[in-house]
């Protein structure tokens, strides 16, 4: 029997769901910020600081993993190879951080109101300082939200994370999951009737990215199956065997098809009208679903990564047993 992958704890994979619904609940609230400057903002704000705070719970986890956490805290001055993933990937987080906070407090009327004490023209230019960190944090989020597929690929002794299939898989659902964090929220403290373009657009998307979400992933699992007997013995303990019914009851049906139809009834019911309670209630159930898929689907792309050296033609054999007994 083929062991799941235990040189990386469950930690990292904490890391990797905060890190990509970090990068994704930022790029949706910075969107609407340049977009539709001065609207929305208890969603704004509300938005970034789910964005500083996942990506802090994601740092505190991927911190924990090491075995000197603190001397962790200062990889960006430490690592001195400019090359290596690890510290291109230090700084980055370390940059993003502080881009992701200073957005969330110029978007927080309180810390806005006690530093207009010191600088009385903050007020006035808040909009014009909000839509330029906006603008600065766009790409640092993608990048973000990129790196951490990339960051499990840089492991090179790990058959299944060597595609740059998985740093798309990834990316696309840190977008998805990120989008269904402030749709969720927006769903809860947003009553102004000009929001509800913006609603409509956002389902439009989630279907989009639910779609290409599932293009990509089925591309993986065809690519690795494809690849060679390492990468296919990991394919087969993701849909065969010990993680099966984590990836096809909470990735694909939860993590895809739940969030797909509950976009679909919102905008169907959004035209009609007939019931406003269902309507708001979607997206939290949709988000919901899509977190809940996001963190499975690293949790076992993470589980099932084995080492090379473990993987032996007997193994490929017996998974492609299992396979045609069943």
């Amino acid at each position: 029997m083929v062991e799941l992958q235990d040189t990386w704890s469950w930690l990292p994979a904490i890391y990797l769901f905060f890190g990509g619904l970090s990068a994704g609940s930022f790029l949706t609230v910075a969107l609407v910020k340049v977009l539709r400057p001065g609207k929305f903002p208890k969603t704004i704000m509300g938005g970034m600081w789910i964005t500083v705070g996942a990506l802090a719970i994601g740092l505190l986890s991927l911190i924990s993993e090491v075995e000197k956490p603190f001397q962790a805290m200062l990889m960006p001055v430490s690592f001195v190879n400019p090359t290596s993933w690890m510290t291109i990937g230090a700084w980055l987080l370390l940059v993003s951080f502080i881009v992701f906070l200073l957005n969330a407090l110029c978007a927080t009327d309180g810390v806005v109101a006690w530093l207009g004490k010191s600088w009385k023209a903050l007020p006035e230019k808040r909009d014009r300082i909000g839509r330029v960190l906006a603008m600065i944090g766009m790409p640092l989020a993608l990048c973000v939200a990129v790196y951490t597929g990339i960051l499990l690929g840089a492991a090179p002794a790990i058959p299944l994370w060597n595609t740059w299939l998985l740093p798309v898989l990834f990316t696309i659902s840190a977008l998805d999951t990120g989008l269904a964090a402030v749709l969720m929220l927006a769903a809860f403290v947003e009553r102004d009737a000009e929001f509800e373009p913006i609603r409509s657009l956002a389902e439009k998307v989630v279907i989009g990215l639910v779609v290409l979400e599932g293009i990509t992933l089925v591309a993986f699992i065809a690519s690795m199956q494809a690849a060679g007997t390492n990468q296919a013995v990991s394919v087969g303990i993701l849909t065969e065997g010990a993680l099966s019914v984590q990836f096809w009851v909470l990735v694909v049906v939860v993590g895809l098809l739940a969030p797909l139809a509950a976009a679909v009834a919102q905008l169907v019911i959004a035209r009609t009208r007939k019931d406003e309670q269902v309507l708001a209630a979607l997206p939290v159930a949709g988000g919901a679903c899509a977190l809940v898929g996001g963190f499975t689907l690293r949790f076992v792309v993470l589980a099932a990564g084995i080492h090379a050296a473990l993987v032996s033609p007997v193994a490929l054999e017996a998974v492609q047993g299992i396979s045609t007994f069943l």
